[in-house]
C-alpha cells in the first residue's frame, strides 16, 4: 500500500518537473509570437 501511493506521488511529482520547462518555454514562445504579431500590426498603421 505504501509503496503504491509512494510511487504514484513519484510519478506525478516527476510529470510536473517534466511538464514545467515545457510549460514555461510555450509560454515564452507564445510571448514572442504576440509581440511580433502586435509590433507588426503598428507597422501597418
Amino acid at each position: 500500500m505504501m509503496m503504491g501511493s509512494c510511487t504514484g506521488v513519484g510519478m506525478f511529482f516527476g510529470m510536473l518537473g517534466m511538464l514545467t520547462p515545457l510549460i514555461a518555454i510555450g509560454a515564452i514562445i507564445y510571448l514572442i509570437v504576440a509581440k511580433r504579431k502586435n509590433s507588426n500590426l503598428d507597422e501597418a498603421r
